[in-house]
This record gives C-alpha cells, structure tokens and sequence, in this order.
C-alpha cells in the first residue's frame, strides 16, 4: 500500500475546529480484518490498529462546533485520502452503525429517549439539523433539537470485539487527559437533549463502550462553551473483489487480531 498524507484544514478540508493543522499519514504495515461481507463480492475490512497523527501519539483534534458540525467529513475524507486507492477500493471511517450492527443494538427500541424533541425558544446557539448550522433561538424563531444520543457497555461476545473493543478497555493511561490514543472516533454524531441544555457530541468507543463526546454545549441562557478533544482513527476499506491477499505467512489467516490478514 502506497503511504499517503492527509492534512487537516487545508486543500479545501472542512474545519476541525482545531486551531493547528494536524498531518496523518498511511500506516503501510496495518493489520486488516474482515467486517462485512457483500452480495456483489466485495468485502469490507477494518483495520486492526488506530490510525494517529504522524508524531505517533496524538489522535485527531475535534473541538466546539465547527469540530461536531464536520466530523464525520473529516474523518471519511481521512480515511478515503490514506487507505483507498484502484487496487483495492474506496474507504472510510468505522462509524456507529457498524458498532450497533456488531452488536444487534437497536436505537429506536434499545435508547432511552432516543429521537425526543425538544424545542428551544431562547439561547444557544443550538444545532438546526435540517441546515446543519448552529443559531440562536427565540421565541419567533425556535430551533427543535432531537435527543439522538446513547450509550452502552459493548458485550465480550460480539464479533471483532478483540479488534474493535479490547485495546480501549484495557487502556491503563490518565482518563484526565484530553488525548486518548488507544479511543477512537466513530464518524457519527448524537445530541444529549434536555429543558433548557443540549450537549452536541461525536460518538467514539472508549473503555470498551459506545459513547458521546461533547464538544459543544448551550443552553437557554445563552452561555455556551467548547470543548476540545482527541480520538484515533479507524479505516474500513471496501475492498475490490479482485484484491488478493499475502499468503506466504501461513498463521496470518483473518481468524484473530493477532492473525489479521496483510494485503499484497
């Protein structure tokens, strides 16, 4: 695989919030598993190791609005940019929705309060999801916030969960930080909605659990603060049905995270 080098902010990339532009580049030597199969053929497959910024530590920076209003962008235009090309497919970012199907989790029926609307007459600025902007709202002009957000402790038993879950769970370093580089963003976004607050969140797994990162809050009081955060990131790459795999290691067979495949 040809390394490649994504930047954040610049050549026309969406705002991450983040004051610094931040460089990732193509991890060559990551290990792949598979997630999905498809009908036509071809296979999608995560990748066993997080992707961090090229100083080898920091995952990427999302931080207040413009960081929630562009994650998932952000992260699938990372994800294409480093690991897709012709010879094996397109690619992305790992979202919720592959976690939830993993897990058969349900929002509709398994979230409290999930998809409840609350309408805000005064403060903010509060999210408007039919313009994907955040504006102040009054009395004339109420912004109507959906209450999208959840979280749930991920089951040993899930496939993958070795892949996907292990490596944050037992991740021993100081939850106090900002920077967890063994957490890892979902390119999917929730909203924690109430009376007179909402927390506008990205969703990342943590701890071997789904959650909600808050990176902006408002309320009706008009006194609103931003947050600045970091998370790995994780590539699925839909593979080609053409695209082969390196069979000269023998243990190197997809069956466990210390056998992922490695593709030619």
């Amino acid at each position: 695989m040809t390394s490649q080098s994504y930047v954040t902010k610049q050549n026309g990339e969406p705002d991450t919030g983040y004051e610094t532009s931040q460089t990732f580049n193509t991890n060559t030597t990551t290990l792949w598993r598979v997630i999905n199969k498809k009908a036509n053929g071809n296979v999608e497959i995560v990748a066993v190791n997080n992707t961090l910024s090229n100083d080898g530590t920091t995952g990427l920076y999302l931080k207040g609005q413009n960081g929630f209003l562009n994650a998932e962008t952000v992260l699938n235009n990372l994800c294409s940019k480093l690991y897709a090309n012709p010879t094996y497919g397109t690619a992305r970012s790992i979202d919720v929705a592959d976690i939830n199907s993993l897990t058969e989790f349900r929002p509709e029926t398994d979230a409290t309060n999930y998809n409840k609307p609350y309408t805000y007459t005064s403060g903010g600025p509060f999210w408007s999801k039919d313009t994907n902007t955040f504006r102040t709202a009054t009395t004339d002009k109420p912004v109507i916030v959906e209450y999208t957000d959840y979280y749930y402790t991920v089951n040993e038993d899930m496939q993958l969960y070795d892949t996907l879950m292990e490596e944050s769970k037992t991740y021993t370093g100081d939850y106090s930080e900002d920077n967890y580089p063994m957490f890892y963003w979902l390119a999917s976004r929730g909203v924690y909605a109430g009376n007179a607050a909402s927390y506008f969140n990205v969703r990342y797994v943590a701890s071997g659990c789904v959650r909600g990162c808050g990176l902006f809050y408002a309320n009706t009081n008009g006194s609103p603060n931003e947050y600045l955060r970091a998370c790995a990131v994780r590539p699925i790459v839909n593979l080609n049905s053409s695209v082969q795999i390196d069979t000269s290691d023998a243990t190197k067979d997809g069956s466990e995270q210390g056998k992922a495949w490695i593709l030619k």
